[in-house]
């Protein structure tokens, strides 16, 4: 079902679907939501009532879940509060709107009528559009690993249309944003050691606290770091999961054959999800409820019947926060880049080769995310970190997780914590550019992970004949980009 999962916040119920609850969130704002989209309604210590929807885990031990520690709150002290919580969430006031940490629960917003409207959906929050398609305006179609393959945030691809960054707090009277911390530096006291404990409690208490809130729980492997810290944590929390691996062409021998093994070692049951044939109508279906926002695996593993080898429900546990720690652009992307430098857009914009694969709108778009960062700066929080967890996890991934809700199932990535990246960011770029951090908790947690490689190297000839049909599709959709006549 098209849209499942969603939310529509505006001054009128949206009756998307029957059956869709509609509730009053004060301030003239009315919430329609998916039956299927945990809300829980809470008033603070202040008598504020507050909209907690997704799911949030608490990861400290010492602190109270969720909705206990909104009702035990100030007002005005819930962005300290919430720092410790983990998951996919937000959490809607009488005057404010406020997303987890990487906004992997997105927020696309516009004005109708001089009123406010936001959704988790970019189909849905368009004018004029329900469950019909909309079409992305002003860019170029979205190709996977092909220039920046989504939307740059605050801008959204979508006419009239903005999104929310995690450095931002939406005001609903009017639309406008106020800022917020996305980045508040950790105790450096702590010693390695001390980072490490501290960064594994947070983890293992997440992932607890997951299994109770989130449902049935299961983890997608890979022969990565991320998947084999996340199956370390399972372990140390004493959780049973159920491990699956999803095949596709021209994949790695490693993430194929890894897997199993660790599985094994772990004494969990793996599966092999196989890759199946193409059907055109769930690829349409797909593209509806994203809006064309979201490219690539993710596609091909919901039109190719991937997800159906998953039970409806079910949560997977997913690594795709652990990178803003990694120093996954620092590569790519020049040191010392100066957000205030009008020049800066176009060097981004230049090292993702946007000119072959982008339109114009992605650059205005990056250009005017520098403004804002360098409006709203925060110290010790490198651009290029920072970058990564407000366009990549909040541009990208959040996509990612909203296409998956179609399946029926859903992404929850136990990093998305401000508490747990600002501890990961405080370790020293060397050691944590090596994910060496990563490699030290699993041997706190489960040391025998380790005996298998982690993304053991492959030849250069194998790795340049295993990318050779992504690279040849990127250069002939370049190739029609080039001849075809695109929008500004």
């Amino acid at each position: 079902m098209l849209h499942r999962r969603q939310f529509i916040l505006a001054a009128e119920p949206h009756q998307v679907y029957p059956g869709w609850p509609a509730v009053d969130c004060g301030g003239g704002m009315v919430l329609s939501h998916c039956p299927t989209l945990p809300v829980y309604r809470v008033a603070d210590a202040d008598g504020q009532v507050w909209h907690l929807l997704g799911v949030a885990a608490q990861s400290r031990p010492d602190r109270p879940d969720p909705v206990e520690a909104i009702a035990a709150s100030r007002s005005g002290d819930l962005e300290p509060a919430y720092r410790s919580w983990s998951g996919r969430w937000l959490l809607i006031g009488e005057r404010e709107l406020h997303m987890d940490a990487g906004g992997t629960l997105g927020v696309f917003f516009t004005r109708r009528d001089g009123r406010l409207t936001a959704s988790s959906s970019p189909a849905l929050v368009t004018p004029g559009c329900s469950v019909p398609a909309v079409a992305a305006m002003g860019s170029r179609p979205l190709m996977h690993e092909a220039g920046l393959d989504w939307y740059p945030p605050p801008q959204s691809g979508l006419a009239g249309v903005r999104r929310l960054l995690p450095s931002q707090v939406l005001m609903l009277a009017d639309g406008t944003v106020r800022p917020r911390r996305p980045y508040v530096p950790a105790d450096r006291g702590l010693g390695y050691d001390g980072t490490l404990a501290r960064m594994e409690s947070l983890l293992v208490t997440a992932v607890a606290n997951f299994e109770r809130a989130a449902g049935p729980l299961m983890l997608q492997l890979t022969a990565g770091y991320d998947t084999r810290l996340l199956l370390a944590t399972v372990l140390r929390a004493g959780i049973e999961v159920e491990t699956v691996t999803f095949r596709y062409p021209h994949m790695a021998a490693s993430d194929q054959q890894i897997p199993p093994r660790l599985a094994e070692i772990a004494g969990f049951r793996h599966r092999l999800i196989p890759f199946g044939a193409d059907d055109r109508r769930r690829r349409e279906l797909f593209a509806q409820h994203t809006a064309g926002h979201t490219v690539g695996m993710d596609v091909e593993f919901f039109a190719r019947g991937s997800w159906d080898a998953v039970p409806e429900g079910t949560s997977v546990l997913n690594g795709g926060v652990f990178e803003v720690a990694r120093g996954f652009y620092w590569g790519r992307l020049p040191p010392g880049l100066d957000p205030a430098d009008p020049g800066s857009a176009d060097r981004i914009f230049t090292a993702f080769r946007g000119a072959l694969h982008n339109g114009p709108s992605h650059r205005a778009a990056l250009a005017e995310w520098l403004v804002w960062v360098s409006r709203v700066p925060v110290e010790g929080f490198d651009l290029r970190d920072r970058f990564y967890l407000e366009q990549r996890v909040a541009g990208w991934l959040s996509t990612l997780n909203q296409g998956i809700d179609l399946t029926g199932r859903q992404l929850v990535q136990p990093a998305n914590c401000a508490e747990f990246l600002a501890l990961a960011l405080s370790l020293p770029p060397e050691l944590r550019r090596a994910s060496q951090h990563q490699a030290d908790l699993v041997r706190r947690m489960a040391p025998d992970l380790l005996r298998l490689p982690i993304n053991p190297p492959e030849s250069r000839l194998v790795g340049q004949v295993r990318r050779l049909p992504g690279r040849l599709a990127k250069l002939r959709a370049a190739v029609e980009h080039r001849f075809q006549r695109q929008p500004c």
